[in-house]
């Protein structure tokens, strides 16, 4: 089974993962397909859900086909978004 949380740089990372199905993605007859979004929390903030971002992949419209791929495809996003926000200036 693939992780769906990391620490990364003092901030966790959930990959939520779901099966694209509905008006915006159509599955294909291959298989059911997966998107996910990616949300972010410093690591010590127990009690904060953090804010959930969509990952671009599959906000413009793209899938994967296992829910591994979509996984790592949501904690590459949130590493992004982690360096982002460490490398602001003080």
């Amino acid at each position: 089974m693939h992780q769906n949380n990391l620490i990364y740089k003092g901030y966790r990372l959930t990959a939520r993962v779901s099966r694209g199905a509905g008006a915006e993605v159509q599955a294909l007859s291959s298989g059911p397909i997966f998107i996910a979004s990616i949300t972010v929390v410093q690591a010590g903030a127990v009690q904060d859900g953090g804010d959930e971002y969509p990952v671009p992949r599959f906000a413009e419209g793209g899938y994967v086909y296992s829910p591994r791929e979509a996984v790592h495809a949501a904690i590459l996003h949130g590493r992004e978004i982690v360096d982002g926000l460490t490398s602001v200036p003080s």
